[in-house]
Order: structure tokens, then C-alpha cells, then sequence
């Protein structure tokens, strides 16, 4: 090829060369592309839970502790669960079912009704159907068992009934101590509230005799007459109470001296000669209203004509005519507020006096009884 050739064709390759290097560069260079999303399945629509609240934890309460009491002769005794269904025979012991129980509440058989006659036919409802198992030491034990008795209740003195009671495996609770005093009348409503569980009124009734013992202390505190007075038995009046018996606290609380001396017993009048009644010459006399006596019959035996407290008049009925203020029962208390008022009525009033048994019969049956009901002026 000749050199002019050379010289016009190596332009314009050069030329084409950079033309379509140029067409080239312009060609948009192709993206790379992303797989296709896969095809989600169909899906439940979600339903929100409601926020569940804590549950609170179910407490099981435990099983409750048998009760477990000594009683006043020192046998311990058990019982799985409170007693509902009492039975006995002395009525100043059974006194502390019905006081507790409001009235017949807690009692399945009882001892002589004839002598609860008057109070419990007014505060137990069907008095008069309510089973007799026995009087004082003799016990029916049939009538016993039919009760359905959970619990027999007694007086120290017939602890020798305990054997035939625990033969046919009825629990037994000694609840009166036969040394008599406002401490033992306290003590019994204490036992036997704890196995009925009446530990509260117990309580409640025993800070009532307590206050009325600091009461009558209160009001005698600057006095110094202390009158002798004699407390004559029920089946006799040549019968007394000795030191031991509730009567002689009676008399102390109520702002005397007891006439007796010299004459030991425990747990009952104790028999003297009237010889010995003049050589004591008490300045009063009291004796029970279920006495087999009066008033009137020692004012008119001229065996008893010189004693202070015959010539003076000073003989006296102790109350009440509804239930007996002068034994170890929870009504002792009203027997404080009786001596307090029958030897020194310049101290304690008679409106006093009512007050306070309308206050102790409401808190312990809910009633109130009158003067004249009760045998009292």
C-alpha cells in the first residue's frame, strides 16, 4: 500500500475504533436482579390473649389442735374439737354450761331439774323435755348414751365417777373444785369455756365478778363494823357453812365476819347443836330460800330466843327466788352485791343493787327479771 493510503485509511479506523468504543460505554449495564420473594402461605389472624391477673394461692387452713385442759384434780384431758353435747348431775357444776351457753345451748341431759326449776325454765326452751340422766351419784348410764353425750362435766366431789363415764368412752372434765371460793367459780367457767370454746364469755363474765369484788372493797375500805353473821344449811338450820364453802366469801365480801369458828368441813354444811349457835350469838342470820325452813320458824323457837341476831330481827332469806345466789356458780356474784347491800345499805343502795343484776342477767341470758321475781326488797 502506497504511503498516502496509509495515511488516509489509519484515521479513520482510529475514528470508527473510538466511535464504537464510545457506543459502548453508553449501553447501560444491566442490574443485577433479586430472586422473586417467595409466595408467603396464608396465615391465622392473630388474636391477642387477655393479660391473665395472678390467681390469689388457695390456703388450706391446717387442721385444728385438739384441746388439751387439766382439769381441777390434775387429769389432762383431751378433746379433738369443742363439745356441743354436756351431761352431769350436780347443778351448781352444770350451771357453768348453761351460764356459758346462754341457756340450754350446750346441754343433751341434765341431773334434778326440779331444783333448776324457775331460772332455766325461762332462759333453756324445752326445760321440761330435756333428758334426766340421774341425780347426784346415781347415773343412768343408758340415758347417758342415748344423749349422744360428747363431754360429761363434774364436780370434784363425784370424781369417783370418772371410770364409769370413761368405760364407755365419754370424755370426762372435773370442772368444780370442792374448796369453794370466787376463785374456783372463775376457774370453772375458764375450764369449760375452753372445751366448748367459750373462752370470751368466760372471760367477760369473770371481769365482772372481779369488778364487783373490787367494788364492794372500794365501798368498805374506811368502814369497821363487821356484823358475825351465821350462814344456816338448807336441810337444817343446826347445819353450817365452814371456812371452805362460798358462803363464808359471801360474807367477807359483802362486809362481814363469819360466826362459825372452830368447825372444819370441806364441800358441805357441816352439823352443830343450837348450844354452840348461842355460844357463837351472831349478830345475822342468813339462810338459803330453798331451805326446808323460814324466817318465822327461828323467830318463834324459843330455843333460839337468845341470840343477838333473833332479837334483833336480823334474820334473813339469802336470794333468789329464780336460781340460788349463795352457791359456787357464776349468780355468786349477785350474792356479793345482795350481803353487800344487807349489812351495810348506807354503802350500796338497793337501785344499786338492781342495776347490777340487770347488767350481769343481759349480759349472760340477755334478760332482765324484777324484784319481785327474783324475791328480793
Amino acid at each position: 500500500m502506497s504511503k498516502s493510503i496509509k495515511k488516509i485509511v489509519l484515521p479513520v479506523v482510529l475514528a470508527v475504533m473510538l466511535l464504537v468504543s464510545a457506543c459502548v460505554s453508553q449501553t447501560p449495564t444491566a442490574q443485577p436482579t433479586n430472586p422473586p420473594e417467595p409466595t408467603a402461605a396464608p396465615t391465622e389472624p392473630v388474636v391477642e390473649e387477655p393479660t391473665t391477673e395472678p390467681t390469689e394461692t388457695v390456703v388450706v387452713e391446717p387442721t385444728a389442735e385438739p384441746i388439751v385442759i387439766v382439769d381441777v384434780i390434775g387429769r389432762e384431758v383431751t378433746l379433738e374439737k369443742p363439745a356441743t353435747k354436756l351431761v352431769g348431775t350436780h347443778n351448781p357444776t352444770l350451771n357453768a354450761a348453761v351460764v356459758l351457753g346462754g341457756g340450754g345451748k350446750y346441754l343433751v341431759g341434765f341431773g334434778n331439774k326440779s331444783m333448776g326449776r324457775g331460772l332455766y325454765e325461762q332462759v333453756i326452751d324445752g326445760y321440761d323435755d330435756l333428758l334426766e340422766i340421774g341425780k347426784g351419784s346415781n347415773i343412768n348410764m343408758e340415758s347417758v348414751i342415748a344423749s349422744g353425750a360428747d363431754l360429761v362435766i363434774l364436780p370434784e366431789r363425784h370424781q369417783d365417777l370418772v371410770p364409769q363415764f370413761e368405760a364407755v368412752n365419754i370424755p370426762v372434765l372435773v370442772i368444780l373444785d370442792s374448796t369453794e371460793s370466787f376463785e374456783t367459780v372463775k376457774q370453772t367457767l375458764k375450764l369449760l369455756g375452753m372445751a366448748v370454746g367459750e373462752n370470751e364469755k368466760a372471760e367477760k363474765i369473770n371481769a365482772f365478778i372481779d369488778s364487783q369484788i373490787n367494788n364492794a372493797q372500794t365501798l368498805l375500805k374506811d368502814t369497821t363494823e363487821k356484823p358475825s353473821v351465821l350462814f344456816l344449811g338448807s336441810s337444817s338450820a343446826l347445819s353450817v357453812a365452814p371456812g371452805s364453802m362460798i358462803q363464808t366469801s359471801l360474807i367477807e365480801a359483802g362486809g362481814g365476819v363469819n360466826a362459825v369458828s372452830g368447825v372444819e368441813g370441806v364441800g358441805g354444811f357441816v352439823d352443830v347443836s343450837i348450844e354452840q349457835i348461842i355460844a357463837w350469838n351472831p349478830d345475822v342470820i342468813w339462810f338459803p330460800q330453798y331451805s326446808d325452813y323460814t324466817a318465822e320458824d327461828l323467830l318463834n323457837d324459843p330455843a333460839w330466843s337468845n341470840i343477838s341476831a333473833i332479837q334483833n330481827k336480823r334474820v334473813y332469806e339469802f336470794p333468789s327466788k329464780l336460781e340460788p345466789w349463795d352457791q359456787p356458780t357464776a349468780a355468786v356474784v349477785l350474792g356479793i352485791d345482795w350481803a353487800l347491800y344487807n349489812l351495810h345499805p348506807d354503802l350500796y343502795s338497793f337501785e344499786a343493787l338492781m342495776k347490777d343484776v340487770d347488767e350481769f342477767y343481759t349480759m349472760v341470758y340477755d334478760k332482765t327479771f324484777t324484784a319481785e321475781q327474783l324475791g328480793i326488797e
